[in-house]
């Protein structure tokens, strides 16, 4: 009886080590901190975003990435090469694609900004020297989006991009970047104003002058479409659907 009762209580641990770990071991929770409830992502990989995040009025900077940490155990020198070749282009396509993806909704700088989105790379795989031709080749980077004052974490990410060498991989990481901005630019886009009608006789007002009604079948239909795109999880367009609901009364 004793024995039975023992290794019914090993089953679940069993299970549990048995588990497959997110994106094969490449990400790992505890950097990015217990708030972050990353999700698969279509477009990018895996995201989390702060419930109600608005980012209009904000700036982001770009930080210089942390040291990159091999989270599978050290590569082979092939592995190193491909990250000697693409490092110091990280954060400047990072700039490049987070404004094409933005189209001007949140200014970014590598100098000044009160978001600040800081990296690092967590595994790389280089293609095979000698081949003839160019072998597969991987690149896993985190991200994460904080507070510059408080240091609060308000976005996660976290992706592996695959490739047939350095160059197939530096075009995946741009439009991972253009990706990542498409994902932000709806956050930063100025609330709807609410007309406040003062105490009074009514004045009649020019249709001219009154402020266009919102748009909430049209809010919907770009909640709708980020999602098809993989930029925004379930729980987030509920969010984003509840709003817009809340705005249109």
């Amino acid at each position: 009886m004793r024995r039975t009762a023992a290794l019914l209580l090993a089953v679940p641990a069993f299970l549990a080590a048995q588990a497959p770990l997110p994106d094969d071991g490449r990400l790992d929770a505890a950097w990015f901190g217990p708030a972050a409830e990353l999700q698969a992502s279509k477009t990018l990989g895996f995201q989390w975003l702060k419930t109600g995040l608005y980012l209009h009025h904000r700036s982001l900077r770009l930080k210089a990435w942390e040291p990159a940490v091999w989270l599978l155990g050290k590569r082979a020198t092939k592995d190193q090469l491909l990250l000697g070749r693409l490092e110091d282009t990280l954060v400047p396509e990072l700039a490049r694609g987070l404004q094409k993806g933005l189209k001007g909704a949140l200014p970014v700088s590598l100098a000044e900004g009160d978001l600040v989105l800081v990296g690092r790379v967590v595994d790389a795989v280089g293609e095979e020297s000698g081949s003839m031709s160019a072998g597969p080749s991987f690149l896993s980077l985190d991200l994460k989006l904080v507070d510059g004052d408080s240091g609060e974490l308000l976005g996660a990410f976290h992706t592996t991009l695959r490739g047939l060498g350095p160059d197939s991989l530096a075009i995946k990481y741009a439009q991972w970047c253009e990706n990542l901005g498409r994902l932000l630019a709806p956050l930063a886009k100025p609330l709807p104003v609410t007309a406040v009608v003062p105490s009074g006789p009514v004045k009649p007002v020019s249709p001219l002058a009154a402020a266009p009604a919102f748009d909430l079948e049209g809010a919907l239909r770009r909640i709708e479409g980020l999602k098809r795109d993989g930029l925004l999880t379930e729980a987030e367009c509920q969010v984003l659907r509840q709003k817009a609901a809340e705005r249109s009364k």
